[in-house]
């Protein structure tokens, strides 16, 4: 049946029995006006506001459009052919459940007392993970990130220490076309009263940002000010933890920010440190007097002052009648025993600790390697995952805008 037989046959129904009316045409499928009413209820359950009229009637002109975008995203994905399996569906649900410490089934429960079908919630998660998957398999190649990518990252985080920095929770509202600016902008403003009045950030953002940190509420981290856009920068500056921002335009649209905490990035202790040691030990008898312990010393110390760091330590070893170097490996600085952590915690690397007297003989380190720790600093992996996103995240608004400007968007209410 041809979508205009379809919207005939619809509308005639509608108009025999008065419950069924088609609120938008995306292409050759149908959104109805139940199918958004039902959504509304999940909404606003998902961001915690009152499922009120006024509430309902804010709402619909921002939901609507979500629910196209959806539609959108479904299609593009049955075109390329990809499909997510109810078991991929129901592991999101079991997810949800766990996030808010609730049962197994627990959701369902929910859902079901709010007379909102599950299917509503099943269709959402489906169209979330269709588009991940889309944009993973079209923009994989151009969203790898490099090694050098991930150094500057690094080196950015470390020239942020001793400097301060903002934990900043985002959301975004794009603006795809000049026609929607106002009714983003006021939009943005009834999510900014709605956290006003009670609403948590979480949930909006969740329900409503267009960022690929609105799965997990709207966290982007701890971030200096200056990594921020000028004016996403002047909106937080001064703006007091717990607090959020006026909507703020920028060229992707509407950004509401809320800070969390703010501190002063710092190095970590140096009992934080990591240290890679190799041991060279010579057995002193228990009952040796002091001036042969002290001999013992200063000959380790001028045939240890010989060596090229660590790469020769078995040929020092050798010259002193010692047995093979030890390889410690990389252990933290502060798990290291009070003797030996004062030995080498300012020994610079390639050097040898002074000798330290231990049970059973004299040892001396050599530090082969060290890394000192900022506090929070993340993984390798973590910041090629971060990094990646945030390319996919641009790659994946750029496609829905071309698939926006290809379809047919017929809205009716």
């Amino acid at each position: 049946m041809s979508v205009w037989l379809m919207l005939g046959f619809l509308q005639t129904a509608a108009a025999q029995s008065g419950s069924l009316r088609i609120a938008a045409v995306v292409n050759d499928e149908i959104i109805s006006l139940f199918d958004l009413e039902v959504r509304l209820s999940l909404t606003l359950l998902g961001a915690s506001l009152p499922n009120t009229r006024e509430n309902r009637q804010r709402l619909a002109g921002q939901v609507l459009r979500g629910m196209i975008d959806e539609k959108l995203q479904m299609q593009e994905a049955q075109r390329v052919g990809i499909t997510v399996p109810e078991q991929e569906v129901a592991d999101a649900i079991r997810r949800i459940e766990a996030q808010n410490r609730m049962p197994a089934g627990g959701l369902t429960t929910m859902l079901a007392g709010q007379n909102i079908p599950r299917k509503t919630l099943e269709d959402q998660l489906s169209a979330a993970l269709a588009w991940r998957r889309v944009v993973a398999r079209r923009f994989s190649s151009a969203a790898e990130i490099s090694d050098e990518e991930i150094n500057e990252h690094l080196a950015q985080i470390e020239a942020q220490r001793g400097k301060p920095e903002i934990l900043v929770k985002e959301i975004l509202l794009p603006v795809d076309s000049p026609e929607r600016e106002a009714e983003v902008r006021n939009f943005a403003e009834r999510l900014v009263t709605q956290f006003r009045e009670g609403a948590p950030f979480e949930g909006l953002a969740q329900q409503f940002s267009q960022s690929a940190s609105a799965r997990v509420g709207g966290d982007i981290g701890w971030i200096g000010a200056d990594v921020l856009d000028e004016p996403l920068a002047q909106a937080i500056d001064g703006l007091p933890a717990g607090r959020v921002t006026e909507p703020i335009r920028t060229v992707l649209g509407f950004y509401i920010l809320k800070v969390e905490d703010r501190r002063i990035r710092e190095q970590a202790p140096p009992s934080d440190a990591m240290v890679t040691l190799r041991q060279i030990a010579l057995p002193v008898p228990l009952d040796a007097p002091p001036e042969r312990v002290t001999e013992i010393s200063e000959r380790m110390r001028a045939a240890v002052a010989r060596a090229a760091g660590c790469g020769t330590l078995a040929d020092v070893a050798k010259s002193l009648d010692a047995p093979d170097p030890i390889d410690l490996g990389r252990v933290r600085q502060g798990d290291l025993s009070p003797a030996i952590r004062d030995a080498v915690a300012q020994v610079t690397v390639g050097s040898a600790s002074a000798p330290v007297p231990l049970p059973g003989g004299i040892s001396i380190f050599v530090v082969c390697e060290r890394e000192s720790v900022m506090s929070d600093l993340p993984s390798r992996p973590e910041i090629r995952q971060r990094l990646e996103n945030e390319k996919l995240e641009v790659l994946a608004r750029r496609l829905m805008r071309d698939l926006k400007r290809a379809a047919f968007i017929d809205i009716r209410i």
